[in-house]
C-alpha cells in the first residue's frame, strides 16, 4: 500500500503542475488510472499478477491498458504470498479424491462392504455417509489454516476486520466445500467404477492431472485455435494506415503549427484533423479490445469444465479481484472519460479568448485558463458491488453444482448395482 501511495502521489503531482499551467494540457495529456491493491488478497490474489494493473487516458479518449510495478508488494521478492484459493484449488481438491477412492472398491477388498451391507442400512444411505465424511473432513483441514491466516493478519496490524471480509471468508468456506464435494463425487465415481482400489487410485489421479493441469493450461491453445483473433500487428498496421489516409485526404495547411497562439486559422484545420484521426485510432482499438474480452471470457467458460479452474473463477468474483474487477474499472473510466471531456469543455466555454477548436492530441486551439485543482473530477475505483460479484459467478456456479450432482449420480446408479462379493 506504501508503494501504491507513493506512484498515486506522484499521479497527483502531475496532475496539479497541469492544471496550473492551462486546462488544455489537463485535458489532452495521457494519465494512469491504477488499480489499488486489495485487503481480501490473501483470501484470493485472483492472478491479478498476470492481469493488467493501469489503464491509460485522457480528457478524449481511454487508450489501452498496460501493467506497471506501483502496485506489486516489495516484500514478495523475498517472502510467498498467503493465496487460499490457490491452496484450496490444489490441495483440497487432492484430498478430497485421496478421502474417496478406495471408498466403495477399498471396503470391497477388506470383505467390510458386504458386512456393512448385511445391516438394515440402505446402500443409498451409506453411499451418502461416505461422501458427507469425506466432504466434513476436508472442511475440517481448511477451516483452521484460513482462521489462522486471519488472525496473523489482523493481529500483526495488516488489516483491519470488517462485515465484508467475514463474508468473503464464509463465502471461500462455503466454495471450498462445494469444490470438496465435486472431487468427492468423482473420487467415489472411480471407486465404484473399479473393482480395485489400486485402479481406483489410478484413475482418480488421472482426473485429478486433468482438472488441475491439463485444462487450466489449455487456455493459450484454446484462445487461439478455437477463439482466434487478430494479432496487435495486424491492427497497428490498420491503425497505421487509416491515420496515413486521413493524413493524405486533410485539406491543405492542416499540419500547420507555426505558434502556440490558440485563435490561428491553421489550429482549426489540424484540431479538426486530430479529431479524425483519434476517432479513426478509437474505432480500431476499441473493436480490438473487445475482441480481446470476448476472447478471454470464451476461453474461460471453455475451462469451466475443470471444477478447479470453476472454483478460482467463483473465487474471484467472491473477492472482488481478477478480471472481473478489471473490466469494472475498464467500463467505469469510459464513463468517467466522458465526465472529464465535459468538465473541460466547460472549463473552455467560459473562456471569451477561446477559439474553441477542440485538439484532443495537443496543446493549443483551445483555453488558456488555469483550472482549479479542487475542481477537476478525479477517478476513484469503486469497490465491486454484490451483484457486480453476483453476475460473473452465476455460469460457474452452476456448473460447478451441476458437475458434482451428475458425478455423485451416476455413482449412486452404479453403486446400486456394484457387486460386493
Amino acid at each position: 500500500m506504501e508503494k501504491y501511495r507513493e506512484v498515486r502521489n506522484q499521479a497527483q503531482d502531475s496532475l496539479r503542475n497541469d492544471a496550473a499551467r492551462n486546462a488544455t494540457e489537463l485535458a489532452v495529456n495521457k494519465r494512469s488510472a491504477m488499480l489499488r491493491p486489495r485487503d481480501n488478497g490473501f483470501i484470493a490474489e485472483a492472478k491479478e499478477k498476470y492481469l493488467p494493473n493501469s489503464i491509460v487516458f485522457s480528457a478524449f479518449n481511454v487508450f489501452s491498458f498496460e501493467n506497471k510495478s506501483g502496485s506489486t508488494n516489495p516484500f514478495l521478492a523475498r517472502y510467498d504470498e498467503s493465496d487460499w484459493s490457490f491452496i484450496a484449488a490444489l490441495i483440497v481438491s487432492f484430498v478430497s479424491l485421496l478421502f474417496t477412492f478406495d471408498a466403495v472398491s477399498g471396503e470391497k477388498e477388506t470383505k467390510t462392504l458386504s458386512l456393512a451391507l448385511s445391516n438394515s442400512v440402505s446402500r443409498g444411505t451409506l453411499l451418502w455417509g461416505k461422501y458427507l465424511s469425506a466432504v466434513l473432513s476436508v472442511l475440517m483441514i481448511v477451516f483452521p489454516g484460513l482462521l489462522v491466516s486471519l488472525l496473523l493478519i489482523l493481529l500483526s496490524g495488516s488489516g483491519s476486520w470488517s462485515p465484508a471480509l467475514a463474508g468473503e471468508a464464509a463465502a471461500f468456506l462455503v466454495l471450498t466445500g462445494l469444490l470438496a464435494a465435486t472431487m468427492a463425487a468423482f473420487g467415489l465415481l472411480c471407486s465404484v467404477t473399479t473393482r480395485n482400489s489400486n485402479v481406483s487410485l489410478l484413475l482418480a489421479l488421472s482426473i485429478w492431472l486433468l482438472f488441475a493441469v491439463i485444462i487450466p493450461n489449455s487456455s493459450s491453445f484454446l484462445a487461439k485455435n478455437v477463439h482466434p483473433i487478430e494479432k496487435a500487428e495486424a491492427v497497428q498496421a490498420r491503425v497505421g494506415a487509416a491515420l496515413d489516409d486521413l493524413s493524405k485526404n486533410a485539406p491543405p495547411g492542416s499540419w500547420m503549427m507555426q505558434s502556440n497562439n490558440p485563435s490561428l486559422p491553421q489550429h482549426e484545420l489540424r484540431a479538426n484533423l486530430q479529431r479524425k484521426r483519434l476517432a479513426a485510432q478509437k474505432a480500431i482499438q476499441d473493436a480490438y479490445s473487445r475482441d480481446k474480452f470476448r476472447q478471454f471470457e470464451r476461453t474461460r467458460r471453455m475451462t469451466a469444465v475443470s471444477p478447479i479452474t470453476s472454483f478460482e473463477y467463483l473465487i474471484e468474483a467472491v473477492v472482488g479481484g481478477g478480471y472481473p474487477r478489471f473490466r469494472k474499472v475498464w467500463d467505469d473510466l469510459h464513463i468517467f472519460q466522458t465526465q472529464f471531456e465535459a468538465y473541460f469543455k466547460a472549463v473552455d466555454a467560459r473562456d471569451p479568448k477561446s477559439p474553441h477548436w477542440y485538439n484532443p492530441l495537443e496543446n493549443v486551439s483551445t483555453t488558456r485558463l488555469k483550472a482549479p485543482f479542487e475542481e477537476i473530477p478525479q477517478f476513484t475505483e469503486k469497490t465491486m458491488t454484490f451483484a457486480d460479484r453476483v453476475r460473473p459467478a452465476v455460469f460457474y456456479l452452476l456448473i460447478t453444482v451441476l458437475t458434482a450432482c451428475l458425478a455423485y449420480f451416476l455413482s449412486f446408479l452404479l453403486f446400486v448395482r456394484y457387486d460386493v462379493r
